[in-house]
């Protein structure tokens, strides 16, 4: 859904500037959803500089269609200041290129190894029947075989850890480029 933008660019402090003049024309107790207040909040009280309450709307409507509507105008209102504020808080993030997989635990990989032949062996079960019936088996390993899957996730652990630090340990994430509001 392409919004027509209402003026070629708003600057931050102008979309801030909309977002405190809306929050300012909420009505106080707002309970309704989002598009009931948003259909009933009038556009040219929240107008400012060379902005018609049209293109108010317009920047709100661009601003608003990635957030979750399931809330109040209010609540939206707050997030989107939030977010104009500091995007790089975004919660969209996306892993390094470079970034190694975690080991699996010991009991994934315990899991891993006995499902295809727990599958044969019981084909009537569903997989969370299935699940339910390895982690019983898990539960009475007896502690010599345990350790033997424990120490192999150790040592994952610790090679994880040091490809890590060869990534940059705290440079996991890559933020993607935050939508501009």
């Amino acid at each position: 859904m392409a919004l027509s933008r209402g003026r070629s660019h708003w600057s931050k402090e102008d979309i801030v500037k909309l977002l405190d003049r809306m929050e300012t024309n909420l009505p106080s107790n707002d309970s309704h959803t989002f598009k009931t207040t948003q259909s009933q909040m009038d556009w040219e009280k929240v107008a400012f500089k060379d902005y018609s309450g049209e293109m108010c709307k317009l920047k709100w409507l661009e601003v608003s269609y990635h957030l979750r509507k399931f809330r109040t105008l209010t609540e939206l209102v707050l997030e989107s200041k939030e977010h104009v504020e500091k995007p790089d808080r975004s919660k969209k993030r996306k892993k390094h290129p470079d970034l190694p997989k975690k080991p699996l635990t010991a009991y994934l990989r315990f899991f891993m190894e006995k499902r295809p032949q727990c599958s044969q062996k019981y084909p009537n079960l569903s997989n969370q029947e299935l699940t339910k019936v390895l982690s019983k088996k898990y539960k009475e390993l007896p502690e010599k075989i345990k350790l033997k899957y424990i120490q192999d996730f150790q040592k994952e652990k610790q090679e994880f850890e040091e490809k890590l630090e060869g990534v940059g340990g705290t440079y996991v994430y890559v933020y993607r480029t935050p939508i501009s509001p």
